[in-house]
């Protein structure tokens, strides 16, 4: 289980991520942005869905990450 969780934007290709992968901070080189780091994957999840639905962007979250919290 991951300690910090991200929301994670692309504006370019409408797109919001959940992830508590580290890794994927690296995606801010690539046209992402780090919106919010959250200590639970819920807290994360509802953040994202809020923005993609504001924004009308695509919501992507790893299902492994979901199903563990």
């Amino acid at each position: 289980m991951a300690s910090v969780y991200m929301v994670l934007i692309n504006e370019g290709s409408a797109r919001v991520l959940v992830t508590g992968r580290s890794g994927d901070a690296e995606l801010t080189g690539m046209g992402w942005r780090i919106a919010g780091r959250f200590k639970t994957w819920r807290e994360a999840y509802e953040e994202a869905r809020t923005i993609a639905d504001q924004k009308e962007y695509i919501l992507e979250w790893y299902l492994e990450e979901e199903t563990t919290t």
